[in-house]
């Protein structure tokens, strides 16, 4: 099922990845240098990445995802290797590259097709892009700090998402509020190493990658989207300060205190979308499939041999918050939401 605008075999997925033990160990320039292995695995393996952000211990990547066997279709022998150039200085890639040069050498055409399907097999694959993203920020973290042995906490954590406004705007927006919630900056623009922050500085793939994220159509440009997606941010419409806008909006306070919010959760009120996003919310890191009750409900019948029979739907309410139409596949128990704190999820 795709999304408006979104061709059929795109799947869009939450990504989260922490360090072993949650030990913060990340500074700025660690956070600039995994910008920019990013980056770079992402021109390599055809992924996109429409929204980011690299906190202490771990980092949030919503990530498009192409349908593998059509994109890899599209791609010549010539041009697979060709995306080998954003590693060239990296010695295992100077290796495939002499292997390469060796069979052409030598008119070994087995030998060229066995390094292009090395290459294609790293190509527009969730899992080989964070095998090889945690991987070289590992060797280069290590090789810094003179250290040595495994950075990350086992496997990520992954979320499909409906590659609809509702749902990727809402996961866009968690992202980016993410040093909000560590009380790391008062506005997401503040924080270097967040992609809303990155668009308003302007670099052009955070923008292309929001304005996807937003459902304003790839078509659609920075300046038409920056403002609705600012609004969405800091919660206009859900928490009056008086007045209006000269264009006769109400406006509107932006952002929650952590005691405003703590204030809901006692009484067992239901807070604001705006609200939530301004706690941990583990719908959005372990709930498995994120999107409309249509969408949850299409995967669940897709891999219905792997639930029980008791089982009819896939499509689960979440609690605590008016979350529109979106729906989780996994109905988690407790801790689904937590107020904001130095260890924001």
């Amino acid at each position: 099922m795709a999304g408006r605008g979104v061709p059929d075999g795109v799947r869009h997925v939450h990504v989260v990845s922490r360090t072993a033990g949650k030990e913060l160990l990340f500074g700025d320039l660690e956070k600039e240098t995994f910008r920019k292995i990013l980056f770079k695995q992402l021109k390599f393996s055809g992924l996109r990445a429409l929204a980011w952000c690299f906190m202490g211990n771990h980092f949030h990547l919503l990530l498009e995802v192409p349908d593998r066997e059509s994109a890899l279709a599209l791609l010549s022998d010539e041009a697979v290797l060709k995306r080998l150039a954003v590693f060239k200085e990296e010695k295992s890639t100077k290796f495939l590259l002499g292997e390469l040069a060796d069979c052409r050498r030598a008119n070994n055409a087995a030998g060229v097709g066995r390094v292009v399907a090395r290459v294609r097999a790293r190509l527009f694959d969730l899992s080989a892009f964070m095998k090889e993203l945690k991987l070289r920020f590992t060797l280069a973290y290590n090789f810094a700090h003179g250290r040595e042995g495994a950075l990350w906490e086992g496997r990520f954590r992954s979320v499909l998402v409906e590659p609809s406004g509702e749902a990727l705007r809402a996961v866009a927006a968690y992202i980016d509020l993410n040093p909000i919630r560590a009380g790391m900056a008062e506005r997401p623009e503040d924080y270097r190493w967040c992609s809303y922050a990155a668009a308003v500085g302007g670099v052009r793939m955070a923008r292309s990658g929001l304005v996807a994220a937003i459902a304003f159509g790839r078509t659609a440009t920075w300046a038409k989207a920056a403002e609705r997606y600012r609004e969405y941010l800091f919660g206009v419409g859900h928490e009056v300060e008086g007045g209006q806008s000269p264009d006769g909006r109400v406006r509107a306070k932006g952002g929650f205190s952590q005691r405003e919010i703590e204030a809901v959760l006692a009484v067992g009120g239901k807070l604001t979308l705006a609200q939530a996003l301004r706690c941990r919310v583990r719908y959005f890191t372990a709930g498995a499939v994120l999107g409309s009750r249509e969408f949850v409900d299409a995967f669940f019948e897709r891999q219905r041999a792997f639930f029980g029979e008791r089982r009819k739907s896939g499509g689960r309410r979440m609690k605590l918050a008016q979350w529109g139409g979106l729906r989780v596949l996994r109905d988690l128990k407790d801790g689904v939401l937590s107020v904001p704190g130095a260890a924001a999820d």
